[in-house]
C-alpha cells in the first residue's frame, strides 16, 4: 500500500493538536499513515500534550521557531510516504478524507496540488483567496483553481522535492501563495476536489502572536511580490509604504487614548523599516532538532 506523510507544524497549538491527531488516526483507506509532527519550539504544553502520541507519530523537537517553511521542509525531511499531505495543526479530518484525495491524486498525474474543502466549526464553507474567485469553491465537483489555500494540500514528494519544499524565506503566511505561483508556472494543476472535506478552525494559532503575524504578513507579501514579480517590487513597495504611514498616523492619535494602540504604532514602524531596508530575507539559526522516542 502507498505510504502518506502527514506534515504538521506545531507552535502553541495545545489546546487544538489533539484534535488534529485523533482524527488523523482514524483515517481509514488502502493506504499507510505516516504523521510527522514539528514542535517549533511551543511555550505551551504543546510537547506534553504530543508526547503521548509519540509511539503513534514522529515527534521532531525544533529548538528554534522556525516559522512555517523551514518547519514543514524539516517534517518532510523524517517522511517515509510517496504522498505528502501539509495539513494544518488546527484541523479535524474525516475518516475518507485522506482517501478520496488519494484515488483522485493518483488518477491524475498532471496535479500539482490537491485540497479538499475546508470547512468552517459551523459546516460553512471557507473560500480562500481574493472574493472574486469564491465562486469556485462552492462547486460540487473536482475543478482547477488559480490558488489553493495551505492548510490541508495533498502532493507527491517528487513534486515536493521537485521544486526545493516550501521557501524558507516565509516564515508565516504567503507560503501557499508562492507554492501556488511556482507550481503553476511548471504547469502543474492545482485542483479543489470537494468530495473530500475537514473542518479548519482557522487563525486558532496566531492568536498567540498577532502582531508578528502581520508582520510576517507584510514581509511575504514583499518578498512573494520580488520573487515572482520583481518588475513591479519598486512601484509595490511605494505603494504598501503610502498605505503604512496612513495607518501609522491613525494609530499614533488613537495612541493618545489607548495604551493598547501602542502595539500597532510599533508594528507599522516595524513594516516601514523593512520597506526602506529591503529586509525580506530570513537568516536562521542553525539547526538543533531532536526526535522524542
Amino acid at each position: 500500500m502507498p505510504v502518506v506523510s502527514v506534515l504538521i507544524v506545531n507552535f502553541n497549538g495545545a489546546r487544538f493538536i489533539s484534535n488534529c491527531l485523533d482524527s488523523l488516526l482514524k483515517s481509514q483507506g488502502d493506504f499507510d499513515l505516516d504523521v510527522v509532527v514539528v514542535d517549533n519550539c511551543s511555550t505551551d504544553q504543546s510537547l506534553d500534550v504530543l508526547s503521548t502520541y509519540k509511539s503513534k507519530i514522529t515527534l521532531v523537537k525544533n529548538r528554534h521557531n522556525s516559522g512555517f517553511s523551514k518547519g514543514t521542509n524539516i517534517a518532510a525531511s523524517y517522511a517515509k510516504g510517496e504522498y505528502y499531505f501539509l495539513l494544518n495543526n488546527d484541523t479535524v479530518v474525516e475518516q475518507n478524507t485522506i482517501q478520496l484525495l488519494l484515488e483522485y491524486l493518483k488518477e491524475h498525474d498532471d496535479i500539482g496540488a490537491l485540497v479538499p474543502k475546508l470547512l468552517n466549526e459551523d459546516g460553512s464553507i471557507q473560500c480562500p483567496g481574493s472574493f472574486l474567485g469564491h465562486w469556485r469553491f462552492k462547486s460540487t465537483k473536482a475543478i482547477d483553481v488559480p490558488f489553493v489555500a495551505g492548510a490541508a494540500v495533498l502532493m507527491t514528494n517528487i513534486v515536493y522535492n521537485s521544486i526545493g519544499g516550501l521557501d524558507e524565506n516565509l516564515f508565516f503566511y504567503n507560503e501557499d501563495v508562492d507554492l501556488c505561483k511556482t507550481l503553476l508556472k511548471r504547469k502543474l494543476r492545482l485542483v479543489y476536489f470537494p468530495s473530500s472535506q475537514l473542518i479548519h478552525y482557522g487563525g486558532l494559532s496566531t492568536k498567540f502572536r498577532k502582531i508578528g503575524s502581520l508582520i510576517e504578513g507584510y514581509r511575504g507579501g514583499f518578498y512573494v511580490c520580488y520573487k515572482h514579480y520583481p518588475y513591479l517590487f519598486f512601484i509595490y513597495r511605494v505603494l504598501v509604504m503610502l498605505d503604512v504611514l496612513l495607518r501609522l498616523c491613525i494609530h499614533m492619535l488613537r495612541a493618545f487614548f489607548s495604551v493598547h494602540q501602542r502595539e500597532y504604532v510599533s508594528l507599522y514602524l516595524t513594516i516601514i523599516r523593512i520597506i526602506v531596508r529591503k529586509d525580506i530575507f530570513i537568516n536562521h539559526p542553525e539547526l538543533e532538532v531532536e526526535v522524542i522516542s
